[in-house]
């Protein structure tokens, strides 16, 4: 081949070539442009677990797991979420109407009590890209606590002993824990548990109490992945008026005199109701101030009427139950009180005369009752004396200031009586 053909087939191939270099650069670009728009419209969404973690705890039934996920940027949004326990497939959780994050569970029966399990999520986008979150490992499954007992009931059964009822609501403790509170002049103890009962149970006992403190009780229920609230509470009354002692009487024709025993250290004042004979419901009468333990009541009393009341104390966050209720009537006779009178009959010895405006009088026992002023007592009925009966010997006295009252008994079954005497005083050397 001469040299001018030879120089002709080199510049062919040499075009031929530089068009292959050509089409090889346009092909490398596009793929380039390619890339970088797929890049940024579906970039890889991200996934963070807050709750449960590695070594957290979950309980039986639904459990919420607390996490943080996004889309990556540029991307058009999530699609859904996928859950994976102990590696298996368990559940898909799409997106919210609205657009949100769902809430996903862990849900997990009672056969897997004191085991462990592992999971993770796969949070998609909607191009179809993908995340798998970090694997949370040895996640320890206990019982849920049991549901509250409720309905707690108590009643004394006898002056020293209560029996307490309630409902069990709950399937899966293993026993109940009874707290009680007690209030009397002494003072408060707080509530503590003062018995533990076996699964299942739903009343029991509490023994060697006593008559002149009020008792409250609540109940919970237990197991081994903690307690449950505490029921309602209850505070049963003792037989006979029980702490409150709560005692009326009718006092000639148009009073009604009520007298408790004050066992609270920190009430601010005592309710006062009585019961409406038309609508037969408690109303309340009257709010008296605290350390009372006497109310004379005068409104709208008629006579040869019977009434029924109770009280409540009430501090600066709670109202009591109620005390036992009483009755009492008014008489319908008008018959006065006594004229009392004394004289001394020796040093340590006095004796007490009474005298009557009414010839009715007659007919009624007397009461005498003594307290003694100088060691702050109350009243107390130291004799009945027999209809027609107008004298009372106290001897043997110490020394001390003392008063004396008397008055008739009208009915001692409707707790009738008429007013009392004069008070009068006497003093002991």
């Amino acid at each position: 081949m001469n040299n001018k053909k030879f120089f002709k087939v080199k510049k062919i191939i040499k075009s031929i070539l530089s068009f292959l270099s050509l089409i090889s650069i346009l092909f490398i670009s596009q793929s380039c442009v390619e890339s970088l728009s797929e890049t940024q419209t579906s970039s890889t969404p991200s996934i963070e677990i807050t709750f449960p973690k590695s070594n957290d705890t979950i309980m039986v039934g639904k459990n919420v797991v607390f996490y943080t996920a996004s889309d990556g940027a540029g991307g058009t949004g999530l699609s859904h979420f996928e859950l994976f326990i102990n590696g298996v497939y368990v559940q898909k959780f799409a997106l919210t109407n609205d657009g949100n994050n769902p809430t996903i569970y862990i849900t997990v029966d009672s056969t897997m009590i004191g085991k462990t399990i592992s999971y993770y999520l796969i949070v998609y986008n909607k191009s179809g890209k993908l995340k798998v979150s970090k694997v949370q490992q040895n996640i320890y499954i206990k019982d849920r606590p049991p549901k509250a007992p409720s309905d707690l009931a108590g009643t004394f059964t006898n002056s020293t002993t209560v029996t307490l009822l309630w409902k069990d609501n709950s399937y899966n403790e293993k026993g109940f824990e009874l707290w009680r509170k007690d209030i009397s002049n002494n003072g408060t103890i707080d509530y503590r548990r003062i018995k533990t009962l076996n699964e299942n149970t739903i009343s029991t006992t509490d023994i060697g109490l006593s008559s002149f403190t009020a008792y409250y009780y609540k109940v919970r229920a237990f197991n081994s992945s903690g307690y449950s609230e505490f029921s309602n509470e209850v505070s049963p009354m003792t037989p006979g008026g029980g702490p409150w002692n709560l005692k009326a009487e009718g006092i000639g024709m148009n009073t009604i005199r009520l007298t408790w025993t004050d066992f609270v250290p920190n009430e601010l004042g005592f309710i006062i109701e009585r019961l409406d004979a038309f609508t037969a419901q408690f109303k309340q009468l009257t709010i008296v101030s605290p350390n009372t333990t006497e109310y004379l009541d005068t409104q709208q009393i008629s006579a040869g009427v019977t009434y029924t009341y109770r009280i409540a104390y009430f501090t600066s966050t709670a109202r009591s139950p109620y005390s036992n209720e009483v009755s009492a009537a008014t008489t319908t006779l008008n018959v006065p009180a006594p004229n009392l009178n004394y004289t001394l009959t020796s040093p340590n010895s006095i004796r007490l005369t009474w005298t009557y405006d009414n010839t009715l009088s007659q007919s009624f026992e007397t009461e005498v009752e003594k307290r003694i002023i100088s060691s702050g007592s109350t009243f107390t009925r130291i004799a009945t004396k027999a209809a027609g009966v107008t004298e009372h010997f106290d001897n043997n006295l110490s020394a001390g200031t003392y008063e004396y009252r008397v008055r008739q008994i009208i009915s001692s079954n409707t707790n009738t009586y008429t007013p009392y005497s004069r008070t009068i005083v006497v003093t002991i050397q």
